[in-house]
Order: structure tokens, then sequence, then C-alpha cells
């Protein structure tokens, strides 16, 4: 071993002696004059998104000096800012062989400012010592051909670590255009060690002029750059524009005081009514500039702003308006689209009304008319439903929330229930403007509610009487076909409180008319008895004029409520009238306050929102497996992206980063899957709570075992799984009269994602089946099972049924069908039952009749045909029967019988049994029995004998 000597020493840094500081002055347009002003001060104002001062009153910044104007048309130019100024950014690095050039050409550009400087300056030793150095760049103005330099930006002896930026004044312009450029003296760098970067930042055109800006909002700031990296953000907190508003409203109480005729005066209000009056009315910004004054419906819009104003339950405890509008409407947009978006804050459509624009709001009110077959064209309603893609389970609202910095969120909003019976169905809206999570609740709970109880669309034509109301009316319809009933049409006459119907109808207890008065009032009267088929006696006085309609409810029949949202006339000089249904419990379903968490104020600011309802779906790509990953979250925010983490088999599969909230995976290999999500800020790193699912790519098992549950005519199949099923797993059902046959697999019943329901059996008979389970890697072997069907058809449909209806046409579509043989009586078909649909005259003659029968599947012409005049319940009125048909134990009441004039029965009971030869053999009458033989002469007679 030998000895060691030696010394060591840090190295040495010196200290920085470049640091920026300028003085920056930003003038910014807020918004078209005149608005109320900013709220709260300088807590209103942010620059990077944080307020200037903060709620506790300390200041988050130093030395800023802000000023503004509410944008009148007399207002004064802002103190301070005796010139104007238009910064053009470059942030281009300079090198020595590479130049920069820009060129000014507005002639009435006073000064140029021109901001230059370095990334950073220092250099570096081998040893490690950070030391100061030099760099020196060059301001011209030329016009290409020749360049004479301004000023020589020298930085001597310096270091910095950051950024450095300073300004140079060009003044004694040329004339435009001229040219300006940037170059560097200094050799460019060709060491790591060295760092000496140089930019141009930007340049300004100044201009020395104080400008008012009349009609516009400003807001001046003067500030010290060296707090910012860069020119910052603003934003600010304002109350907006000052309207026209009635001139008995507070917009600040929300309160009404005494009658409104119809007089304005300018306020500021965020109620979306009168925002959406003054987007119509004013001629600055207005639409009034294109179209002119326009009469409006300012009255109904009374009634609207009134109904905005209504407290509701705010979710946190508390009350807030029902509607609010807080927007900032910043680009062009086309009229028709501005004017929707504002009214469906408050859920209503513009609607031209033939004189005036007016406002058609989605709440409850008064009926103002009814229809009936009676009124309207050929009696004809038609009708058409919204398909089942359309109607949605959730919504995902997006709108603007405080607590969050004023940030875009998302309220999802789910209806439990349906998601379970028809499946996550979820539609993305954005509320406009929106700022308050309340709101956002209520706008996705009502477009739920809404496709939930109102899916049914009517379209009639009438006659004059279309013009009795106007789109957003809501009318009673009872159609007599719809509800299978003859409750509603004219009145013949009406004396007193008596009433003459058109029709004959039948009351039950608690049965109600409603008529139209001579004064186009609806009337619900009770009735109070029945004098004929078709005369009331009621519980008042009818006034009324003939020919009037009516409608009779009961607790059997009621009628239903419509909306009409489009009325139009048609060549012919009728009005087609164009509804959809009308829930009036909806707004109540819809404003049943939402109850929400309050978030404690750390997590308000700075929480990753969680990933919610994380799902995976599989489908097969070629030989191997994609999967399609999706979820959402409760809120969003910017800067927000999504971190997916894929395992097989306990194995890194893939791991990335997406910005959606969906990720597709392919080219995946049989096996079990873990897959991660979580919430990462790209602006900091951090992380959010992770979610997970499992997930497995394989065949699936074989079912356990098959449950079975059976009548006389159905057979009801679930096949049990040993675990819980996955990738869109469904079953394939397969039938037989032995095992041998199920096992085949040649009678394919189909397929489906639960159980199946079996209705082509006999009674009394054993069945085989087989299930098979299916998913989109493969299938599972064969679960057999048998069930044998019940003997007792007690309750069960079978045999010959007959249905009344108004024309006696069998329905041509299958469904239905068989949806009227269940509505009507109750149960569903079973195999061979025969269904006769017939119509009566005034006489109760059959006029028209149609009967088929259903095979277990689907409505086919039965065998057996049943003719006559008159059907009833266990009889049969024919002249024939099908030849070898069998009648089990028949009663007949009345009539006779006449078998091939052999056999004869009487009306009167007496019997006659001839020969051959016509002879009679046999005769039965009152008690007596006589017999003859071949030639007529009496051998035997039996009873009275003095007959």
């Amino acid at each position: 071993m030998g000895d060691s000597s030696g010394k060591t020493k840090t190295p040495r840094i010196e200290a920085d002696n470049l640091e920026s500081k300028q003085q920056l002055s930003i003038i910014d347009i807020i918004s078209e004059g005149q608005i109320e002003g900013p709220v709260g001060g300088l807590k209103g104002v942010f620059l990077n998104k944080t307020p200037i001062q903060a709620d506790d009153g300390s200041y988050n910044f130093n030395g800023v000096e802000v000023e503004w104007t509410a944008g009148t048309q007399s207002q004064l130019p802002l103190s301070g800012f005796a010139e104007t100024q238009n910064e053009i950014p470059v942030g281009l690095e300079v090198k020595q062989k590479t130049p920069i050039v820009r060129t000014i050409t507005d002639p009435y550009v006073d000064r140029v400012r021109v901001t230059v400087g370095v990334s950073a300056l220092y250099s570096q030793t081998n040893s490690g010592d950070i030391t100061r150095t030099s760099v020196s760049m060059a301001v011209q103005i030329g016009n290409g051909a020749s360049w004479v330099t301004k000023k020589v930006v020298e930085l001597e002896n310096k270091k910095t670590r950051s950024q450095y930026l300073t300004s140079v004044i060009l003044d004694d312009l040329p004339s435009v255009p001229f040219n300006i450029r940037v170059i560097r003296l200094t050799p460019d760098s060709k060491s790591d060690l060295l760092v000496n970067n140089t930019v141009w930042s930007s340049y300004t055109e100044i201009y020395d002029v104080k400008l008012s800006y009349p009609n516009t909002a400003l807001v001046g700031l003067r500030f010290d750059s060296s707090q910012f990296n860069g020119v910052p953000t603003r934003t600010y907190l304002i109350r907006g524009i000052r309207c026209k508003i009635p001139n008995n409203y507070d917009p600040i109480s929300r309160t009404y005081n005494g009658i409104w005729l119809g007089e304005f005066k300018t306020e500021w209000t965020n109620n979306p009514a009168w925002a959406f009056y003054d987007i119509i009315t004013s001629n600055r910004y207005g639409m009034a500039q294109r179209f002119g004054k326009i009469s409006i419906d300012k009255f109904m819009l009374y009634s609207i702003a009134q109904y905005c104003d209504e407290l509701v339950d705010d979710g946190f405890g508390g009350k807030e308006p029902r509607f609010t509008c807080n927007c900032c409407i910043t680009e062009r947009s086309q009229a028709y689209d501005l004017i929707n978006n504002l009214c469906s804050i408050f859920r209503a459509m513009p609607v031209w009304d033939g004189t005036q624009l007016t406002t058609i709001i989605d709440r409850p009110s008064d009926t103002v008319a009814i229809y009936t077959n009676a009124n309207v064209v050929d009696g004809r309603f038609s009708y058409s439903s919204a398909a089942m893609k359309d109607r949605h389970t959730a919504v995902r609202v997006k709108y603007i929330d405080p607590a969050y910095g004023w940030e875009p969120v998302t309220e999802y909003v789910a209806d439990d229930e349906a998601i379970k019976r028809f499946g996550l169905n979820v539609l993305d809206v954005e509320a406009f403007g929106c700022t308050s999570r309340g709101q956002a609740h209520r706008t996705g709970k009502w477009i739920i509610t809404t496709e939930k109880y109102e899916r049914q669309t009517v379209t009639f034509s009438v006659g004059r009487e279309g013009l009795r109301h106007l789109p957003g009316d809501v009318i009673e319809i009872l159609d007599n076909e719809y509800i299978m009933s003859q409750s509603g049409g004219r009145i013949v006459s009406a004396v007193d409180n008596i009433v003459t119907l058109d029709r004959d109808v039948e009351i039950e207890k608690n049965s109600y008319i409603t008529y139209q008065d001579i004064n186009a009032k609806l009337i619900k009267v009770k009735v109070v008895s029945q004098k004929t088929p078709n005369t009331l006696v009621l519980e008042q006085t009818v006034n009324a004029d003939q020919w009037s309609t009516w409608i009779l409810t009961n607790v059997n029949v009621s009628s239903r409520l419509f909306k009409a949202i489009a009325i139009s006339e048609n060549d012919d000089g009728t009005y087609s009238i164009t509804a959809i249904e009308h829930e009036p419990k909806k707004e109540a379903i819809v404003d049943e306050g939402a109850v929400f968490t309050p978030n404690n104020a750390q997590s308000i600011g700075w929480g990753i929102p969680p990933i919610e309802g994380l799902a995976v779906s599989i489908t097969p790509d070629s030989d191997e497996y994609q999967a399609v990953l999706s979820w959402t979250t409760p809120r969003t925010m910017n800067h927000l992206e999504f971190q997916v983490t894929i395992l097989r088999n306990g194995n890194l599969v893939s791991r990335q980063t997406v910005h959606e909230m969906s990720v597709t995976m392919s080219n995946l290999d049989e096996g079990k899957y873990t897959a991660s999500v979580r919430g990462i800020s790209t602006e900091d790193g951090r992380l959010g709570d992770e979610s997970t699912v499992a997930f497995t790519i394989a065949a699936p098992e074989t079912p356990t075992q098959l449950v079975f549950s059976s009548s006389s005519n159905t057979v009801t199949i679930k096949p049990i799984m040993p675990s819980s099923v996955g990738l869109g797993t469904t079953f394939e059902y397969y039938k037989g009269s032995t095992l041998d046959e199920v096992k085949a697999m040649t009678n394919y019943l189909g397929r489906t994602s639960n159980k199946l329901i079996d209705a082509d059996v006999q009674a009394s008979t054993t069945y085989y089946y087989g299930v098979i389970a299916v998913n989109a890697a493969g299938h599972s072997g064969m679960c057999t099972g048998s069930a044998t069907t019940a003997d007792d058809t007690v309750g069960a449909a079978g045999g010959i049924f007959r249905i009344k209806t108004a024309d006696g046409f069998f329905p041509e579509n299958n469904d239905k069908a068989t949806q009227l043989f269940h509505y009507v009586l109750g149960m569903w078909p079973s195999r061979d039952t025969v269904l006769i649909v017939y119509t009566e005259d005034g006489n109760g003659h059959v006029t028209k009749t149609e009967a088929k029968m259903y095979d277990g599947a689907k409505w086919v012409s039965p065998a057996l045909f049943l003719d006559g005049n008159l059907i009833a319940t266990g009889t049969i009125s024919g002249d024939r029967l099908v030849a070898y048909t069998e009648i089990k134990a028949p009663i007949i009441r009345g009539g006779s019988i006449n078998i091939n004039d052999r056999f004869i029965v009487a009306e009167d009971g007496s019997a006659t049994i001839k020969y051959l030869n016509g002879n009679a053999g046999t005769i039965m009458k009152d008690g007596t029995i006589k017999i003859f033989d071949e030639t007529g002469a009496l051998v035997v007679q039996i009873g009275n004998l003095e007959v």
C-alpha cells in the first residue's frame, strides 16, 4: 500500500447581476358598454388565475394599478395611458449568421419599442466555476438594401440563470414601409459551458394618442413585469351589460312591486329573460341593428322572468333562482343559434305567432282546448314515438363553476332505474350561461325526465278550431280508438243540466264530462246519472253551443295532455297541429332538490377529479382482440389528462397518457387483465386517485345448470353461470324432444343475454333444452336439462276469443295483434289460440269479422273459420263446421238440429229419426216415443198411449 495526498475545493459561483425590470401597461377591452362594473374591486381582477387581492384583504401582487371605464358614450380616456400600444410577439433566438427582420407598415405608428435579451447568460469552467461573461447585439432600421444601427445592446461581464429582457425605443422613424432588424454581434457559443443565447422577444407599435373608446368597457393595468414570466393572463369578474328591465323590478332582491304597465328602466340583471330581450332589441350589438324594431311579447317575457326568479333548492341546503344567465358572448354567431341558446337557459323556444315574437316555456299551464275523433279531420290521430336509442339514461352537463376558479366542470346526472332497464346511454350537453351546479343538475334532470315521460308525438288536422290556440299551449286529447272506448264526441243538445251526446256512453261512479262553453272556456262537471244511453244528468247547468266537443273521463278512462309545438295552415283551409306529450308533474320532479357534498377549500382548487364509471368492452380483432376502456369524471379542469395502465396476468402490457375519456387497446391475447386509470395534471404532475377494472379475454365457462319455470303454454329457461359474466356474454338456446336431438343442435331457438321464454309448447309434454354461453372470444360447452309443461290450463289463454273493434279489421302488425289480445283479455295467447276481431252495426248485428290463429310465434290464417251474424262468448252461429271437427260437451239453447234430414230436433224439443226411404223410424214428442217400421206402420208406442 502507498500514501496519497492532495487538496480539493468547492466550485465558485458568481452572483447574478442582471435582472429584468419592465413596467407593463395593458388596456383590455372587457365588453360592449355600458356595464355595471367589477365585482369586489381588486378581488375580481385575476392575473394568471390568481386574484390581485385575496379574500382576507392581503395582496398577492404588489404595485398593480387598475383603472376601468363602464363603456358610456361620453366616457373620458383612461388616465395614465397617454399612448396606445400594440405589442407583437416574436419569440425567436437570434444567431450571428441569421438575423431576424420584421416590417412596419402602419403609417400612424409614432414609435417602436424593441424588446431583446438573453435566455440565460453565464460561463462555466472545467473545474465547475460559474462566472460572468459578455454578449452583444444590435437593433437596426433599414429598407432591405442598407441598414442603420440605432442601438447596440451590450451585456458586459454579466450573469443570469434566467431570462433577461431590455427595451430599445426607436423614434424618428422613416416612411413606411421600413424594416427592423436585430443582429447578434458576438459569435455563437459552440460549447455547453458557455450559455449566451440571444432572443428577440417582441416589438411594440406606439401611437401618441389618447382614445376614449366610447360605448366600450375598458380596464387599464400597470405593473412591474418582474413578478411574471412573460405577459400574464388577465381575467375579470364583472357585472355585465346594463339592459332594459321592468321599472317595478329589483334585480338584486329579485322582487316585483305592483302592476307592471310595460315601462322599462336600465340596470344590470342576470335574469335570462331580460338578457334575451336585450339581445333582440339592441341596435348596437343586438338584432335590431339588422332587423329593425320588431314586436316582442314583453308581457310573456315578464311572466317568464318571474318564473326564472323563483327560488329552488341549490343542493347545498340553500336556495337559488331557478335560472340565471352569466355568459360572455365573444364570437359572432348566427342570430337563430344565439336566440336558441338564450332560450335554452329557461327551457323555451322562440315562436313567431304572426304578429310578434314570443317564447314557449316548458312549464305546467292550464288546458286551452280539447280534441277527440269528432272534431279532427277524418277522426284520425297519427302517433310517433322516439326511438330507444334517443332515450338517454345519463347526462353530462358542462358548466362554469366559480368554486373551481371559473373553469369548465361537468355535472353527471343519471337515472339509475332507467340504466338498469335500458342500459347506459350518455348525452353530453353544454349549459349555456350556467355558473351554478344546481342549475346544471336541473338541466340534466330535465333532459332525462323529458325523454322518460314525454316520448310520444301526435299529428292531426282540424278546421277553424286550429286558430283557438298557439304553439306552446297545452291541449287535451281523448282518442276513442286509442283507449278503445266511446268517450269523446259532440254535444247534440244541452238543456239546463241535461246534456244529449252524439253517441251512447257507459258511465261509472265518479264520472266527469269536460266541454267547451260558449266563452271557449273548458268546464269539467260531475255526472249525476244517466237517463238514456246518450243522455246524462250533470251536477250543474250546461252552457254550451250545439256540437261543442265533450270528453267523458272516470277512474278507468282518462284523456292525455299534449303541448302544441307547431301549427300550420294546409292548402284546403284546414290546420295541421303537431304536439308532444306533456307531463305536468315534470317541474316538481326536476326542481326536487339535489343534495351535494361541499368540498373543502383545498380540494376546490387543488384536487384531481376522480375516475367514475370505468367500463370495458371487448371485440374480436383478426386472430386477437381489442378492448375499449371508457370512463367519466364528476368535473373537468384545464391541463387534465389520464394515465392508463394495462396488466395481463400480472405483467405490464402498456402504459399511456390520453386526453379523451376513452382509449382503444388492440392486439390483445387471451388472458386475465387489469386496467387502471387515474387523472394527471400536465401542468404540475399531480396524480388523482386510481380506479381499476378487471376483465378476462377467454371463452365463457359452461353454465352449471338450467332453471326452468313452466306453465301449460310456456317454458322459461334461465342458465346459471359459475361466475360473473363479461365481454358481452350471451346464451344460445336449443330444443328437442330427446336429449340427443338437443345435442345435435338442429332446433335453434335464438340468443338472449339472460333468459328465454319458449311459447311453442303443448300442455303435459316434456321438452329438452340445451344452452351454450357465447362471447367475443368463443363459446362454452352445452348445459342441458328438461322441463314438463303443466296440464292445468285455468287462467291461460287458449281456445277461441273475440274482440270487438271499430272497423272489424285484424291488426296487420303481428306485435300489435298480440298487444291487443293482452290489453283486452289480460293474458298472452298460447299456441292454437283463435282470435276473432269483429264490428257491429247499430242493431247489434255483426257486419265485419276477421280471424287468425296464434302458432306460438305469429298470427296465421286458422284451419277453423267461424262466420255468422252474431258472435258471443261460448256461442257459435254459422251455417257449417269443418269436417271432423270435434265439439266437446256442448250446450245448445234455442234453434233446431238437422243432420242430413235423418236426425231432426225441432225448436219445441221433439226429435225424429228417419229411414233411408224417408219414412219416420222413431218420433219422440210430448213424453211419448213411437217406433215405426220401414213401411210407416206403428209397431211400438211408449208413454201416453192415447196420442
